[in-house]
């Protein structure tokens, strides 16, 4: 009887033992899972934290290269207009001065004082345009002081005509206030060789001249 007493004894205490061990594996396995668990998330929450500030980190240098590159375009377009506002004021400034020029040349031309060696001037322009019709019977049409500059050479002119064109020619003159010659032949033709004329159709070429002369 004693000897089953201490069996059962034994039996218990071995039962106990092994409830204690097993409770305390249970509760260092959770313990450990706990503390796994534990440093898994704080891993998670580190690497979510990490991750979000690379994010931002990029967003930011995104954004400020973004900026850069904005602030750059902007200021590319400011100089860009500037140099184009700047080449507009010079270009009109240019072209005020070859204005105020070619204002002043018409107006040297519009009085016989003022060109020099008018005479000679008229007799030229004279030949050219009645040359350039072809000689034959012929008015020339001027002003009082183109028809005393051209009336003491008109034979001359009218022999240079014929030495030109091979053609018999005979002038008049006409006191039309014309400032220059305007020469015309009996068919109608007529041939515009005034002064504003003369000027306009070389005012290109006189231009290019002026720019050279004021801008080169």
């Amino acid at each position: 009887m004693d000897t089953d007493n201490g069996v059962a004894y034994d039996i218990r205490s071995a039962t106990k033992e092994g409830t204690r061990r097993i409770v305390e594996k249970i509760l260092n396995d959770a313990r450990s899972e706990s503390q796994d668990i534990r440093t898994y998330g704080d891993n998670q929450v580190q690497e979510i934290v990490s991750s979000a500030m690379n994010e931002a980190n990029a967003l930011r240098e995104e954004m400020l290269k973004k900026g850069k590159q904005e602030a750059q375009t902007e200021k590319n377009r400011i100089l860009s207009q500037a140099r184009l506002d700047t080449r507009k004021r010079v270009l009109e400034a240019k072209e005020r001065q070859m204005q105020k020029v070619l204002g002043e040349a018409a107006s040297v031309l519009g009085s016989p004082d003022t060109i020099p060696a008018y005479a000679d001037v008229m007799r030229r322009i004279a030949t050219e345009a009645c040359a350039a019709i072809g000689g034959e019977t012929l008015v020339i049409r001027t002003d009082g002081a183109g028809s005393a500059a051209l009336k003491p050479v008109l034979g001359k002119i009218e022999k240079d005509i014929e030495a030109q064109t091979g053609v018999k020619t005979s002038l008049s003159l006409a006191n039309e206030g014309v400032n220059g010659v305007v020469v015309v032949s009996a068919s109608g033709v007529i041939v515009d060789n005034t002064f504003a004329t003369r000027l306009e159709r070389r005012k290109r070429d006189i231009r290019k001249e002026l720019a050279a002369i004021l801008f080169g």
